[in-house]
């Protein structure tokens, strides 16, 4: 990757490393600035990345909106409403899922991304010790105030010991992250042996993508640099050093995604709209996880004498 003005222009495919990149969509940034961004493809794996993205350290501006609900906690709105709600069911959930493929009741957690703390105070209230990593300052002083819990700035990730974490979460997080590989090089590091890491992303392939092409909230460019298949994200955990244990639909998020789509489209009364086209992809994709809008990949840190 070089970088020009400010921006990062990607040349070389980061998960399969060709050179063979393609136009795949342009998409507006819905949130705050409505400028057009491109999506390409690479020829070879069909992974695709939004191009031309603003660097790290320039990027915040386009997270500085009320309506960012993982950093404000806002509730206003019939679509952020619903996403607290249902939040309450997924957070048990989530929690049930790390302590079954983890395979322990309690340990050490890192959670990347962690926004405003709630899915960390769930951990903590089951005993486990926690650690937040999250680039907001005002969503890491909400997690302090709400819960009790420190979260780190982001340059904490590269301070952990080695072997010291017996699980590491990413909620939507690792599609956000500038260094893809250096974060899963270090990820791989940071685990115990034979630790497990949970991962929750959208699918690029899912059945309402495929409906809403470049109105599909799920793209939100810039903010979401990395678009993912299930086979893509395999191909890239395999290449550091992660076996693929299971891969977990998110469902809710389909009613979620498929309203914000709605809204993107300008559509008439939008999130009822969405609701039901989301009820619609909902049907369709039970018991087929490669049509959900979010999957949740859980893999377990690869030993050394595996080949």
């Amino acid at each position: 990757m070089s970088k020009t003005l400010n921006k990062i222009h990607t040349t070389i495919c980061p998960v399969c490393g060709s050179v063979e990149i393609e136009h795949f969509l342009s998409c507006k940034d819905y949130l705050t600035t409505k400028e057009q961004f491109e999506i390409c493809k690479c020829k070879v794996c069909s992974f695709a990345f939004t191009q031309d993205f603003p660097v790290e350290s320039e990027i915040g501006r386009y997270y500085d909106a009320p309506e960012y609900v993982s950093h404000s906690d806002t509730h206003k709105g019939l679509i952020n409403f619903l996403y607290h709600q249902v939040r309450k069911i997924s957070l048990r959930s989530k929690a049930r899922l790390v302590s079954k493929y983890a395979e322990i009741k309690k340990g050490m957690l890192l959670d990347i991304g962690s926004g405003t703390g709630y899915f960390m105070n769930k951990m903590k209230e089951r005993k486990w010790i926690v650690t937040g990593v999250e680039i907001s300052e005002d969503a890491r002083k909400y997690a302090k105030q709400k819960f009790g819990i420190d979260s780190q700035a982001s340059e904490y990730l590269y301070e952990i010991p080695c072997k010291t974490k017996d699980v590491i979460t990413m909620w939507h997080v690792l599609e956000h992250l500038e260094h893809l590989n250096r974060v899963l090089e270090y990820i791989q590091g940071v685990l115990k042996d034979n630790g497990t890491l949970v991962v929750a992303l959208p699918n690029k392939d899912s059945l309402d993508a495929r409906h809403y092409g470049e109105f599909w909230a799920a793209y939100d460019v810039p903010r979401h640099l990395w678009h993912f298949s299930p086979a893509d994200f395999e191909h890239l955990a395999k290449r550091r050093q992660f076996e693929l244990i299971a891969v977990k639909p998110m469902y809710f998020d389909t009613f979620y995604i498929s309203m914000l789509s709605e809204k993107n489209k300008g559509t008439f009364l939008g999130s009822l709209v969405g609701l039901v086209k989301g009820g619609f992809f909902f049907l369709r994709s039970i018991g087929k996880p490669d049509r959900v809008s979010s999957l949740v990949y859980i893999l377990k840190k690869k030993q050394l004498n595996k080949i």
